[in-house]
């Protein structure tokens, strides 16, 4: 027993000790979210990972429902047996046919070699070189370059980005959070240093590049802005802010904002009619579907894929299958994700049922909204569209051109 003095000079923890207390995090300070004692002002929103509580259908898919394509995947084999991996995967999910972008010079000729083990199911499309995008000769490397990939069996090009800095442009800046991404996923984004602009879709010095895509016959996959809320201030107005910050623009000195970007891509599109263009992740435009349909509607080469926005759509079930049974000859379904069976079945699950209010976090960089998805429950005619004749379509539509 000790006395009241005693008690008063102990140190605190000791104190603490004495009479059965334990250290508890306090009132408004972040803990693990695994922790026993987290509260609701502890919990990190990047943390926030609810489950639905709903007992309502579950479907589960391993397959499409169709063969399909990808017209969205980017070439990281390394070896022969990364390509057999792949393929058994494809087999297993139905993917008939892969589109795989890559780059240019070396890199491009290893990977034709290694996919062209199975030249039916992958078809490799080169990048631009736009290596002196700052220089004042830019332009006939470019060209020659293109023409090389082309003899070399590229079918396309793409993925050819311009996020506000132009093709061939760097991000200045401060590097973007990197907090919601699942470790190893997603592509890099704008990591910062030293400014570098490159020339945006209109702009007169891409044109003779544009015009010999069409001459050759090779349609371009182009990625135009980025996710709307990246643009958008990061605060607590902001509705997709957990992935919006991951992929921040608001910061990025000096660029061409995303209302700006749009209508570059349109204006490209009417110059140049011949050129197909599938514009990836439904332009950006999956926040305002109707803008999208309107430039659909006035731009017979422009394709669009769904590649890397399903948490998007899925948040607008109604809105986006309406949207996608109408312009389903101009809809094609994409990935932009490593190959894997739930990868994938999240892909069907989407596209296929009419599930509700249901989560699927940390798969790739594009699952990390705080929103339930849904299903679109798409009837067969648009689903054996979207999944394969639309690609086709567009394909045939830019071989159709070709002067070679």
């Amino acid at each position: 027993m000790i006395s009241r003095r005693q008690m008063i000079m102990l140190p605190g923890a000791a104190m603490a000790s004495r009479i059965g207390f334990t250290k508890k995090e306090r009132v408004g300070e972040p803990v693990p979210a695994d922790s026993v004692h987290v509260l609701p002002d502890q919990l990190l929103l990047k943390d926030y990972r609810p489950k639905s509580v709903y007992k309502i259908p579950v479907s589960e898919f391993r397959k499409a429902k169709f063969p399909f394509i990808d017209v969205h995947h980017h070439a990281r084999v390394k070896t022969p047996e990364d390509v057999d991996a792949m393929v058994k995967i494809m087999d297993a999910v139905g993917l008939e046919t892969t589109i795989a972008f890559s780059e240019v010079g070396p890199a491009f000729d290893e990977s034709y070699r290694l996919y062209s083990k199975y030249p039916k199911r992958f078809k490799v499309w080169c990048g631009l070189n736009m290596a002196d995008v700052d220089q004042a000769g830019f332009g006939p490397a470019t060209l020659k370059e293109l023409e090389r990939c082309c003899k070399g069996g590229a079918v396309g090009v793409g993925e050819i980005t311009d996020k506000g800095m132009g093709i061939g442009g760097q991000f200045g800046g401060p590097p973007n959070w990197q907090g919601t991404r699942p470790p190893g996923g997603g592509g890099a984004g704008p990591r910062g240093g030293p400014a570098k602009k490159g020339f945006h879709p209109d702009d007169s010095r891409m044109d003779p590049i544009w015009q010999k895509c069409a001459d050759l016959g090779l349609p371009v996959n182009i990625h135009i802005s980025d996710p709307y809320w990246s643009y958008l201030p990061q605060n607590k107005h902001n509705d997709g802010l957990m992935n919006g910050f991951s992929w921040r623009l608001d910061n990025k000195p000096g660029i061409m904002g995303h209302d700006d970007l749009i209508k570059s891509l349109e204006a490209t599109l009417k110059r140049h009619p011949k050129t197909v263009f599938i514009a990836c992740h439904l332009a950006n435009l999956d926040y305002d579907l109707t803008r999208l349909g309107q430039m659909l509607n006035r731009c017979p080469n422009l394709f669009v894929d769904i590649a890397a926005r399903f948490a998007e759509t899925a948040a607008i079930p109604r809105f986006a299958a309406q949207f996608i049974g109408e312009h389903a000859d101009r809809v094609t379904y994409g990935t932009d994700m490593p190959y894997t069976q739930p990868i994938f079945s999240t892909t069907f699950r989407v596209l296929e049922s009419f599930d509700e209010h249901f989560y699927e976090q940390d798969l790739f960089f594009n699952f990390n909204y705080h929103w339930p998805m849904h299903g679109f429950g798409l009837p067969d005619d648009v689903l054996k569209k979207l999944y394969r004749e639309t690609a086709l379509s567009a394909f045939r539509q830019a071989r159709s051109t070709a002067r070679v």
